[in-house]
């Protein structure tokens, strides 16, 4: 488990769905905009010095990018959310089934959370809520 995670129910992890799919698709602009922003940097020097002010301020762009992903994460981890993947779309959920704690997992295309899988075993086996 990530040091910063904690244990929630099945409940909890089916309430904080809705919310965490929102933050995952801003978390997936995000990242495309930050790979649009490096390329734009890459392609700037090309033609200018480092320090010119047209890759500094590309670059605060991508500063102020990173912090605000950093700042989604952070408020979704705050409600026991954690981001598997961005492509294709993965969260997780820590919990306890038949007295063992696991990882409830959703993908997109999803329409809830049946799933969980060991920790140790990872999100591609997992197993359906319903056999625990």
């Amino acid at each position: 488990m990530p040091r910063n995670a904690f244990l929630v129910s099945i409940e909890d992890a089916r309430r904080l769905l809705k919310p965490a799919q929102q933050h995952l698709a801003i978390l997936q602009a995000l990242h495309d905009d930050v790979h649009a922003l490096a390329e734009e940097i890459e392609h700037l020097l090309d033609g200018v010095p480092p320090e010119h002010p047209s890759i500094k301020e590309v670059a605060d762009l991508t500063a102020r990018t990173i912090t605000e992903w950093q700042d989604v994460v952070s408020q979704m981890e705050s409600g026991g959310t954690h981001v598997v993947s961005l492509d294709p779309g993965r969260l997780q959920w820590f919990g306890v089934v038949d007295a063992r704690v696991v990882a409830f997992g959703w993908e997109e295309g999803e329409e809830d959370i049946e799933w969980y899988h060991e920790i140790s075993e990872g999100f591609n086996l997992r197993k359906p809520l319903i056999e625990a």
